[in-house]
């Protein structure tokens, strides 16, 4: 999390590994396929058509997993405490996408923050810092914590 000089902006953001995770899903998982499928055929002696068969229900949950969160996580989101507005910024073609607080509804606190709205549920990675997050956020929006919130 950082924040500005008047300490009124926030910005939370996504770690450079899950960007570059999410940016370049679809060739990590071919990559990854193409290893499962490389190493079954060379140490189990099995036919290139059964090797295939395994990778692809090795590698389709990671798919589901990536075809149900992939959309909602943004790269970063920044918290105007001023103008009491929301942006999200997505790589993809969405771009950046403004709200104002009462659009939100509650915000999810665990590990990752979780934007709940109408229309949306958008996801960034929660800070270290997570009790002077919360003590940010409570102010202004619900919170929830969940069953273990340990704060």
């Amino acid at each position: 999390m950082t924040d500005s000089v008047d300490k009124k902006t926030y910005t939370f953001f996504m770690p450079g590994e899950e960007r570059i995770y999410f940016r370049y899903f679809h060739i990590i998982a071919m990559i990854l396929l193409l290893i499962v499928i490389s190493f079954q055929v060379v140490t189990s002696q099995t036919t290139v058509e059964d090797a295939v068969v395994t990778g692809l229900i090795f590698v389709s949950p990671v798919y589901f997993v990536y075809f149900v969160f992939g959309k909602r996580f943004a790269d970063f989101v920044t918290l105007d405490f001023d103008t009491r507005k929301v942006r999200f910024s997505f790589s993809d073609e969405r771009g950046l996408i403004e709200r104002n607080f009462q659009d939100i509804k509650k915000i999810n606190f665990r590990f990752y923050l979780t934007f709940v709205m109408d229309d949306a549920r958008i996801m960034v990675k929660r800070p270290q810092n997570k009790k002077e997050v919360f003590r940010l956020l409570k102010n202004a929006f619900t919170v929830d914590v969940g069953m273990f919130g340990g704060i």
